[in-house]
């Protein structure tokens, strides 16, 4: 059976990393299928490039970044427009840091490393 996957053309994905490399690859794998991505190195970055662009159907946020943390970036954004999803993606996976997560507004919560197939499914289900 072929798997078959999502067409996100015309969704415009930020992805909110530090990490370069991790970026390049939550990048890479939006764009073969078809998404618009925007980067922000930081969530202070990431709030204001939110702030500026309508366009934005969905936040991929990394939670430990300098200058402003994906805490904090989430409430932010979630005060700006709360119907756009916020996917929550940490490698420090710390007692407590998911519940934290969901408390600062994000629809959901991804351990790093992050399989293809679950980082696919998860937007799935928020970019229809």
């Amino acid at each position: 059976m072929a798997i078959i996957n999502p067409d996100f053309t015309g969704k415009t994905v930020l992805i909110v990393e530090d990490n370069e490399t991790s970026s390049f690859y939550f990048e890479a794998a939006l764009k073969k299928l078809n998404a618009i991505t925007i980067w922000a190195k930081n969530g202070k970055e990431a709030v204001d490039l939110f702030r500026g662009n309508d366009q934005i159907d969905l936040v991929l946020m990394d939670l430990n970044m300098p200058e402003m943390d994906g805490f904090e970036a989430t409430k932010m954004i979630k005060k700006i427009k709360p119907q756009v999803p916020v996917i929550i993606q940490s490698a420090y996976i710390l007692s407590g840091e998911e519940n934290r997560s969901f408390e600062a507004g994000g629809d959901e919560f991804l351990a790093k490393p992050i399989r293809l197939s679950m980082l696919v499914d998860t937007i799935k289900r928020y970019l229809k």
